[in-house]
């Protein structure tokens, strides 16, 4: 297994090069998907679609959709046009502060800050299954958030989501995710990261506490963007050629941690 320290490449001074931070966030997310069990959440064909309210300028608009794509190509542009995006409910009305309160948020956002190793902030789990989410820190001023979970066949993925996908997770999926209100984590995230590959699933602190850790961490698989989701990114690299630059970045250049190439698991189909 070939170790490497991935940290320089990844964390090239990008504001130099003309990239705002929106710009990485929004490049990290166009270069993923989520996947449940084995298929992906944008090839998934739902009859309950997710309801959203937000404002849009000063414009508020009550939005229903059935492919979170959609969706997505909406936030790509107008949060490129500089737009200000806010949004007030999800789902149904209540859920969305109910699992994303504004203190939850704001400690979400003080996370994201360059070369952090801070313990996860909070962690979303499906009471009536196995699905957990360890949430890190946020993207997209809240829209996103950085998230090791285990929705995939694959094995543990460390990857940015959309927050709307998380929503979107109950009437598509049957996913009911809650706040776990009695999370205290003391460990970095990093001993999460190792945990997880080393065991190939989502550790809790007490057996994480117990492992021999090394302090470097396995990257874990990511699941690559459907060809769907790389359209929508391509016209936005399209405006702007810079973006070209960030295909070679990942969600572990934000954090201090050395990183090792880890390819035991296999990506989802």
């Amino acid at each position: 297994m070939q170790e490497r320290d991935d940290n320089k490449s990844d964390t090239s001074p990008d504001t130099a090069n003309g990239l705002r931070d929106i710009d990485i966030d929004l490049a990290l997310l166009f270069m993923t998907d989520l996947h449940i069990g084995s298929k992906r959440l944008y090839s998934h064909k739902s009859s309950k679609p997710l309801w959203l309210r937000c404002d849009i300028d000063g414009e508020m608009i009550d939005r229903s959709y059935l492919s979170p794509l959609s969706w997505r190509a909406i936030m790509l542009f107008e949060m490129q046009a500089g737009k200000s995006v806010i949004i007030h409910e999800m789902d149904w009305p209540g859920r969305y502060r109910r699992l994303f309160p504004k203190t939850l948020l704001r400690r979400l956002q003080w996370h994201a800050r360059p070369n952090a190793n801070f313990p996860p902030v909070a962690r979303l789990y499906d009471p009536g299954g196995k699905s957990v989410m360890l949430l890190t820190r946020s993207r997209l001023c809240g829209h996103a958030v950085d998230v090791l979970h285990n929705l995939s066949d694959g094995g543990p993925v460390f990857q940015p989501l959309w927050v709307s996908d998380i929503m979107a997770l109950r009437p598509m999926f049957g996913i009911d995710l809650v706040r776990d209100e009695a999370f205290a984590p003391t460990l970095p995230i990093s001993a999460y990261l190792e945990a997880a590959g080393t065991k190939g699933r989502i550790v809790g602190e007490q057996e994480i506490a117990g492992m021999p850790l090394t302090g470097i961490i396995p990257r874990l698989a990511m699941p690559p963007a459907s060809k769907a989701v790389q359209s929508v990114f391509a016209q936005a690299c399209g405006v702007n050629p810079l973006l070209e630059k960030l295909s070679r970045r990942t969600i572990y250049g934000d954090y201090a941690a050395k990183v090792r190439a880890y390819d035991n698991y296999p990506l989802p189909a």
